[in-house]
């Protein structure tokens, strides 16, 4: 693979024609086993996993530029020198998680996606992100290839289209992008679909799993699973009070304010709590005032179990 530079990376959705400097900076990546054949790899802030099949290599996800995308490809080759990247899997729509397939792997044969975020993928065109060549619909698909067994769960509206998890039963790890993360949302999480997120996070409570692995960070056990999602239903309670209260959605110091009394005592331990709170707090309130994020947030609620899994043979 040629070398990224400012002047030739893909350029995402840029349309400017000046160089993209961020764009070709490499990061540093690690990799640490999660099973015998199942790892994690990380720059320190982004994460996803990895599965040594028996001629080559399931990957999940491609990093978050060009560069980063080759430094996620260099660190699975320093582990596992002898196999190819044969299948990358898409955790959701977001090219700062799957944008740059181009970049890691463009031999893949095959690039594996939720129906929904391949339509999305497909209507955006955006420079680097390679088009899903398989799609899975519904709530679970059992995904078979190279030896590697696991399964894909849409368990509802959550973040962005088609937000996948991954299942590995026989390493009791569960994998999903920017849902459950450790400690408070470092962003305004702008399309997080509050009505269902909640519902559909639970029902992965159902499945069989020591080790949850998030897409940013590090992974944790499943108490700290559950407390997170009981932070967001609190912040849910607080933003509906502060609005009865008087407090205006659209000032930041007075949201700001209003969450760091309210909510210290109870969360202020949390990872960044200092940093974000009044941001989380921020979003919530928009999300009540407006009703929610279209169509997935206006539908009802989130089944209470997981359905039965389709078969999906690479």
């Amino acid at each position: 693979m040629s070398m990224i530079t400012t002047e030739n990376c893909h350029r995402g959705v840029f349309s400017i024609d000046d160089p993209l400097p961020g764009y070709a900076f490499p990061t540093t990546v690690s990799c640490e086993p999660l099973s015998d054949r199942l790892w994690t790899a990380t720059d320190g802030i982004y994460r996803t996993i990895f599965a040594e099949g028996d001629e080559g290599i399931v990957a999940f996800d491609t990093f978050w530029s060009p560069a980063a995308a080759a430094s996620y490809r260099t660190a699975l080759t320093r582990v596992l020198p002898d196999r190819e990247i044969h299948t990358v899997v898409y955790s959701h729509d977001h090219l700062d998680h799957t944008g740059f397939a181009s970049d890691f792997a463009p031999e893949a044969s095959t690039v594996l996606a939720h129906e929904e975020t391949a339509r999305v993928i497909e209507a955006r065109g955006s420079d680097g992100q390679t088009v899903p060549t398989t799609t899975w619909s519904g709530e679970r698909a059992r995904v078979k290839v190279d030896g590697i067994e696991f399964e894909l769960i849409n368990p509802g509206p959550t973040h962005g289209s088609g937000n996948a998890a991954a299942w590995f039963p026989e390493a009791g790890v569960l994998f999903m992008v920017d849902t459950v993360i450790p400690g408070v949302s470092y962003t305004f999480a702008p399309d997080w679909h509050l009505n269902r997120y909640l519902g559909s996070m639970r029902r992965l409570e159902e499945l069989d799993w020591d080790r949850f692995v998030p897409g940013h960070f590090w992974p944790m056990d499943r108490k700290g699973f559950g407390e997170n999602l009981s932070f967001y239903e609190r912040m849910g309670e607080v933003a509906r009070q502060a609005l009865a209260d008087g407090v205006d959605p659209d000032h930041y110091a007075s949201v700001d304010a209003y969450a760091r009394e309210r909510l210290t005592g109870e969360f202020g331990r949390l990872f960044r709590f200092g940093e974000y709170i009044g941001m989380n707090l921020m979003r919530f309130m928009a999300h009540e005032v407006t009703g929610g994020w279209g169509l997935e947030d206006a539908d009802g609620d989130s089944k209470s179990t997981l359905g039965p899994a389709t078969e999906v043979t690479l």
